[in-house]
């Protein structure tokens, strides 16, 4: 089956939201997820659907609980308890612990919004085992009179290590980060967030060294004080529960189905995008002889790099699990197409103990989430392109049809000096000179100078004429040129006003671009402008 294409693009406006489907649809498809669940009692190695939602509902949150503890945090007591009450809604969402801009923010607002709607519980994973893109942000200055932006630091580059085992290398730099940014921008955003949140996260090293965990639990905080109070809980630590052990091992049970259903289903997706790259939007899972390619990762705690888990079947019953790259053989499990799970669920369980990281990708972090643990899952753009495949994936592996999601995005300027610049004016004006270079007989008065009838009067003689061979246009060409070269000085004066207005409305666009970009950090906006529109953005859900 093609995919049909489906084209996810931010908002451009001030304010404006992207939501799909639209908010108010998102109880509808919140009911239709809870009826398909219900029904939907697959065959986990020996677990079914419905045992392993209860169960993972139940380790995540508690686990989630006591993780909200560890920075003072525990504030669910009061809320729908979905691991309690079956009747109670999860709505899941997730993204990396970093400083995000509040178009990615937007959706723990929502989760917790439509939770409370719907009487039950929004949870945010925060996704440890990705790496982090940089450890600065862009922070816009002023120098004279011009708007330009500068990386600021908040800790030293560690390399490619996931957040899991990312620990704050330079805590100098981290604590004197928000001092740092804030006087390169010199008040050019009045009563940044950044100034008030910026010592929770640097007193979170009480609680931890980890560079993520401190930032979301700045970022929870503040979600707490504008009424959004989420469960959370790190991506690595859900891995580690028995329920995701039960998924895993499943899907390593079946791996030579599972991949081949991804794979194809991943030349689908890009023909129908025309994507010609091997790693866009993730590279095929491949096989080393008789080892396949799991969509898992693995690392040893002692040397933190994300590598492909590898898996080959011994035999019927039992299967063999390395990293990519090391010899060795990571763990032996019991486990085949036709046996139970139990034993190998077992085995997994003992890996943290021996410092072996065994973490979902982007792709199966989605299907775990939306088939075993929440009714409701809120993607991102990206979030979203992913599970296109991921969709497809899913129908061809289970055989039915996915849990609906939500893709919500906002953009929101930081309230920058911006200009009135337009690139409609820059077009008009760019015409216009075109025209005058090209067309100058066009612009001149009535009656024309004395001095360019002569010129008039070639280029009036060299339209007319022939044009039937080549060495006719070609001397056509050349004459209209000539003629047009003699009339430009009596239109010269137009042309240099223009060409001075056309270059101030550049600088303008190109400051517009830094003023009204989506994507600084949420904490250099102004505390009121961000609070209402991350609210503001949710406030007309359906209660």
């Amino acid at each position: 089956m093609t995919m049909p294409p489906r084209r996810l693009r931010a908002p451009k406006s001030d304010g404006a939201l992207l939501a799909e489907p639209p908010l108010l649809d998102a109880p509808a498809v919140l009911e239709s997820n809870r009826r398909l669940l219900l029904g939907w009692d697959h065959d986990f190695q020996g677990r079914r659907a419905g045992r392993l939602r209860g169960m993972a509902r139940a380790e995540v949150l508690d686990r989630s609980r006591r993780f909200l503890r560890r920075f003072g945090l525990d504030d669910l007591d009061g809320l729908p308890d979905p691991s309690i009450d079956p009747d109670a809604p999860l709505i899941v969402t997730g993204h990396q612990p970093e400083l995000s801009h509040p178009g990615v923010w937007v959706k723990n607002f929502a989760a917790a919004a439509i939770a409370g709607r719907a009487g039950g519980l929004g949870l945010n994973l925060i996704v440890d085992n990705d790496v982090p893109k940089a450890v600065a942000v862009r922070v816009p200055f002023l120098d004279g009179d011009r708007l330009r932006t500068r990386y600021v630091p908040f800790d030293e580059w560690a390399g490619e290590l996931p957040f899991e085992d990312l620990g704050v290398r330079d805590e100098a730099t981290f604590s004197s980060f928000a001092d740092r940014a804030l006087e390169l921008m010199g008040g050019l955003l009045p009563d940044p967030l950044l100034a008030i949140d910026w010592p929770r996260a640097v007193a979170a090293a009480e609680a931890t060294d980890r560079l993520g965990l401190r930032l979301a639990a700045m970022r929870r905080a503040r979600e707490a004080e504008w009424g959004a109070r989420n469960a959370e809980l790190p991506l690595g630590i859900v891995c580690e529960s028995e329920a995701f052990l039960w998924f895993a091992s499943h899907l390593l049970a079946h791996l030579p189905r599972f991949r081949a259903i991804h794979n194809e289903a991943l030349v689908r997706y890009r023909a129908t995008y025309g994507i010609r790259s091997k790693n866009h939007p993730v590279p095929a899972l491949s096989a080393e002889g008789d080892w396949l390619e799991a969509p898992f990762w693995g690392w040893r705690r002692e040397a933190p790099r994300r590598r492909p888990l590898l898996v080959r079947q011994v035999d019927p019953r039992r299967m063999e699990l390395r990293i990519a790259g090391e010899p060795d053989i990571l763990a032996e499990l019991p486990l085949g197409p036709d046996r139970e799970a139990c034993c190998a669920v077992e085995r997994l369980r003992e890996l943290p103990a021996e410092g072996v990281r065994l973490r979902t990708r982007a792709l199966t972090t989605t299907m775990f989430a939306r088939a075993l643990l929440g009714d409701l899952f809120i993607h991102g753009i990206g979030g979203a392109k992913y599970d296109e495949l991921g969709d497809a994936i899913f129908r061809g592996f289970f055989g039915v049809e996915p849990p609906g999601y939500l893709t919500l995005s906002l953009t929101l300027w930081p309230g920058l000096p911006d200009d009135p610049a337009t690139a409609d004016r820059l077009r008009e004006v760019e015409a216009r000179l075109r025209d005058l270079t090209f067309n100058p007989d066009r612009h001149l008065p009535e009656p024309p100078p004395e001095a360019a009838r002569e010129a008039l009067e070639a280029k009036r003689r060299a339209l007319a004429g022939p044009v039937d061979r080549r060495r006719d246009r070609v001397a056509q060409y050349f004459a209209i040129r000539a003629a047009n070269d003699a009339l430009v000085p009596f239109v010269s004066a137009e042309r240099e006003e223009l060409r001075r207005l056309a270059g101030r409305l550049r600088e303008g666009l190109a400051r517009n671009a830094l003023a009204r970009s989506r994507e600084y950090a949420a904490v250099l906006y102004p505390v009121g402008r961000l609070r209402n529109a991350l609210l503001g953005a949710v406030a007309d859900l359906p209660g």
